[in-house]
Order: structure tokens, then C-alpha cells, then sequence
């Protein structure tokens, strides 16, 4: 057996003037070289040949579709024809522990090898050449036997219960996906809901604002005219508060709308009587508010 030596590292304690710290030091250690996997080179280089195989078969099929077609266009649509197999072979693969998947992608992909040979056996025809019709026929039928060649080479079969096991465990984790996926919705659709509820509290609140801001416009709040004091001596005149300040003052004591409304009436005769009352049920409703 062959060995090969790797440097690696381990954490060791380093003490310098009697402090320690730990320390990152090199060291050597052989490990055994495994042997080379000579089966597995041979499917990659099988694997390599039948890939080349393929696009020369997609080249040819392309170009005699492509000219069956009348060309521009029509290559577009040729190389729809070689693509589908060779996604049907995709396919294949990966539902190789699935027998109905794999069954299906490999008769599919039986079905679109057989059109894209007959198409390019029709092109050959048209142009009057037997061996390229019969030729170009079997390139992509050649390449798909032979992929079908290393898919049966490289197929790990599965006896009735393994297969009944490996089932029960993809079934497990497609569930979890699928309750992932439910969770997920359900939490984006929660999301939304909360997110509409703030837009629309938000919007309430705003329109509440705009109609309080409302009510101090059309509620008459001019400056009361100014009263004389009993001297009558004008120099001394001292304004009477507003109409919403008298208010504010009658419904902090507790007196009832009316008589609030009574009392500023009494106060300011001059007063429009449905601004005082507006002001006044204004003032018990904000008094209302912050209690």
C-alpha cells in the first residue's frame, strides 16, 4: 500500500515568560493513498465517448432538420428535437430508484429518438441519398442505445423490500417538504393580513385626525372682543379667554354640555350659539379621549 505524507495542524500549549497561550504547530502524518477505482475511470471515459457522440448527433440532426425546414427558423426547431431525448435521459437518471419515473422518461425518450431519426431519414430522402438518410438515421439512435448502455452498467438494483424502504423515505421527506411549503404560505399569508390590519388602522387613525382637524375649522374660535373692566377705562381692557378655552374650563369642572354652553353664552352674548355648542361637545369628547 502507498502513503502519502500531509502536513497538518494541532493546538498545543506555548508558555513565554511564564504565560501560556495555545498555539497553532505544524506536524507530518502519512496517510494511505486508496488504490485507483480503474471501473469507475472506464464509466467516465465511456461516459466522455458517448457525450461526444451526442453532440455530433445533435450537430447532424440539427443541420438536416434544420435544412428540412427550409433552414433560418427551422434550425431553432431542429434542436428542439435532439433536447427533448436528451432531457428524457436527464430524467432517466434521476428517477433510477423510481421504476414508474424511469419507465416513462425511457420510453419517452424512445418516442422523440424515433422522430428525430425519421425526420433526418426524410431529409435524406428528399435529397436523394439513401446512405445519408440510413447514416444520419442511426446517429442518434446509436447514441441513445448507448446511453442506455451505461445507465443499465451503472443501475444498482434493488431487491422488493429495498425499493419498499426507499420509498417509505423519499414519501418521509416529500411530506416535509410539502408541510414546509404549507408553512410558509401560511406564514406569508399571515404577514399580509397583519400588514393590511396596520395599513388600515393607520388609515383610521388618519381619517380621525382629519376630522378632528375639521372641527377646529369650521368651530368659530375668533378672539373674543375685548371687555372693559367696570373702571370702563380702555387703557385697561383685558380680552376675555376664547371660546375654547371657556370651554376647555367648563367641561374640566364637570359641568354638562348645556349648561357649559349656557354659561359662555352668558359671558360672550355676542357668541354664535352652534359654534359654542361645537366647541363644547369638541372639548368633551378630547376630555373623553384622555381619560
Amino acid at each position: 500500500m502507498k502513503f502519502r505524507t500531509e502536513t497538518r495542524r494541532r493546538t498545543v500549549e506555548h508558555t513565554v515568560d511564564g504565560i501560556t497561550h495555545l498555539v497553532s504547530k505544524p506536524y507530518s502524518e502519512k496517510v494511505p493513498v486508496l488504490p485507483a477505482d480503474w471501473d469507475a475511470r472506464a464509466i467516465k471515459a465511456a461516459s466522455g465517448l458517448v457525450l461526444a457522440l451526442t453532440v455530433v448527433a445533435i450537430v447532424w440532426s440539427t443541420v438536416s432538420i434544420g435544412r428540412l425546414l427550409n433552414g433560418g427558423a427551422g434550425y431553432a426547431a431542429a434542436v428542439v428535437f435532439d433536447i427533448s431525448w436528451l432531457t428524457v435521459l436527464i430524467l432517466e437518471w434521476l428517477g433510477r430508484f423510481d421504476p414508474a419515473k424511469r419507465e416513462f422518461a425511457r420510453n419517452m425518450g424512445f418516442v422523440l429518438v424515433a422522430v428525430t431519426a425519421g425526420a433526418i431519414f426524410w431529409h435524406g430522402m428528399l435529397v436523394g441519398s439513401t446512405a445519408l438518410a440510413v447514416v444520419g438515421a442511426a446517429v442518434s439512435v446509436v447514441a441513445k442505445a448507448l446511453w442506455m448502455a451505461i445507465f443499465k452498467h451503472v443501475e444498482k438494483p434493488l431487491s422488493d423490500e429495498d425499493r419498499q424502504w426507499v420509498d417509505a423515505e423519499i414519501s418521509k421527506a416529500n411530506a416535509k417538504l410539502a408541510v414546509a411549503g404549507v408553512r410558509r404560505r401560511v406564514a406569508v399569508a399571515e404577514v399580509q393580513a397583519r400588514a393590511e390590519l396596520l395599513a388600515a388602522e393607520r388609515l383610521i387613525g388618519q381619517l380621525d385626525d382629519a376630522a378632528n382637524t375639521a372641527e377646529l375649522i369650521d368651530v368659530d374660535e375668533e378672539p373674543v372682543p375685548a371687555l372693559n373692566r367696570p373702571n370702563t377705562d380702555r387703557q385697561h381692557a383685558e380680552p376675555l379667554p376664547s371660546i375654547a378655552e371657556l370651554a376647555r374650563q367648563q367641561v374640566t369642572a364637570g359641568v354638562s354640555n348645556r349648561e357649559a354652553a349656557d354659561e359662555i353664552l352668558r359671558l360672550l352674548p355676542d357668541a354664535n350659539p352652534e359654534s359654542v355648542q361645537a366647541t363644547v361637545r369638541r372639548e368633551a369628547r378630547r376630555l373623553t379621549r384622555y381619560m
